[in-house]
């Protein structure tokens, strides 16, 4: 079953178009990697399938329904995203910074209760920011405030996280555990995960399945060893890649590359 259908759809900014007539659809239940390289649409698709960027022509269905059609805190219940930058308003904790992601499920002017609490609690333990909740965002560095966004993410509970690039500014540890945790809610809470990685091999790594975009299109969709080839990888990276098996996961993964001859 799909979770997403993009159908015929075209968009991008002001008068500039980065997707035409684009069709693709994302598996339910799965984690899903957006690879391409920069400037080839990765963020643009993101952002349509979360409604932050409108669409000129086509559809976006989710289960089925039309998105941009839905009410948009119904929407926000379903879904939650993990942006590429961020900025919190001067002053705001930590804590109540993650708060925010409770606000799809509350009515106007109503308080947190026990329940958000908890939610806000299991995120702050689950990216292990529990050390500095009480600190300002400003003041925290890059790493750190990867790490809060995505428990503002993960406190909003949703079915569906999208994310676009969760592993910047991290060191090679705490992406580690972040991808770790991400493939933990897929397979222990059956969410479905949908992120834009710039490092090919994690996306092998983490993900069920790849879509590999160049210059606004599809290149290539499948299973990792579907996606991570040589010829694959010649067209859309324009590298000649020497592929191996990793040793954890027996995933295919590039150990070293060079430009294209």
């Amino acid at each position: 079953m799909d979770i997403f259908e993009v159908r015929d759809v075209t968009t991008g900014y002001d008068k500039k178009v980065v997707i035409e007539n684009f069709n693709m659809t994302i598996p339910k239940g799965q984690i899903t990697s957006i690879v391409g390289p920069n400037g080839c649409g990765k963020t643009t698709l993101l952002h349509t399938l979360t409604r932050v960027l409108k669409i000129k022509y086509g559809a976006v269905l989710m289960d089925g329904k039309d998105i941009f059609a839905m009410n948009t805190k119904n929407v926000a219940k379903r879904l939650s995203l993990l942006p590429q930058m961020s900025n919190a308003p001067d002053g705001l904790t930590v804590r109540e910074l993650i708060g925010y992601g409770r606000h799809p499920h509350k009515k106007p002017f109503e308080g947190l209760n026990q329940w958000d609490y908890e939610n806000i609690d299991w995120a702050v333990d689950v990216t292990g920011i529990k050390a500095f909740t009480d600190r300002p965002v400003s003041e925290l560095s890059g790493g750190q405030k990867q790490r809060v966004w995505l428990a503002m993410a993960l406190a909003q509970n949703t079915d569906i996280i999208l994310l676009d690039e969760p592993t910047t500014y991290l060191d090679m540890k705490f992406q580690m555990e972040i991808l770790n945790l991400l493939k933990s809610l897929n397979e222990t809470a059956d969410k479905t995960i949908v992120m834009v990685l710039h490092d090919i091999n994690h996306a092998s790594r983490f993900s069920d399945h790849m879509i590999a975009l160049k210059e606004g299109g599809i290149r290539k969709l499948g299973k990792p060893e579907t996606v991570m080839t040589e010829s694959v990888l010649k067209e859309v990276f324009e590298v000649d890649a020497v592929i191996s098996e990793c040793p954890f996961t027996s995933r295919p993964i590039i150990t070293s590359y060079q430009l294209k001859g």
